[in-house]
């Protein structure tokens, strides 16, 4: 099976906003696709990248660094990112703070 088959995206541009519409499967063999797409997206230089990801059906570890790499390069590039229909595993998948755990005081130290 292709990638074009796992994921499927549709881009429109309106004014100086672009809208990325993911479909499918996001992973391994599919990611490239999703870069591709977002870089010729970005090489309009719009002020706004939507991405809905309402129509993803599947998205696993690659998929969740592509999200992650693909925000840098939109921060980078000075453009707006706006992640819509986002289900609310990935959701939270996407926001989840990585926090340090906190630091405990050994016994013998307690008074």
């Amino acid at each position: 099976m292709r990638a074009e088959d796992l994921l499927q995206t549709h881009t429109l541009w309106h004014r100086d906003t672009v809208e990325l519409r993911l479909t499918g499967e996001l992973d391994l063999a599919t990611v490239p696709l999703l870069l591709q797409a977002a870089a010729t997206a970005l090489s309009t230089r719009p002020r706004h990248l939507n991405l809905d990801l309402a129509g993803l059906t599947f998205c696993d570890q690659t998929g969740l660094r592509a999200l992650h790499r693909l925000t840098r390069q939109v921060h980078a590039a000075r453009v707006s990112l706006r992640l819509t229909g986002l289900h609310s595993r990935l959701h939270r998948t996407l926001t989840q703070q990585r926090t340090p755990p906190s630091p405990r005081t050994p016994p013998a130290l307690r008074s």
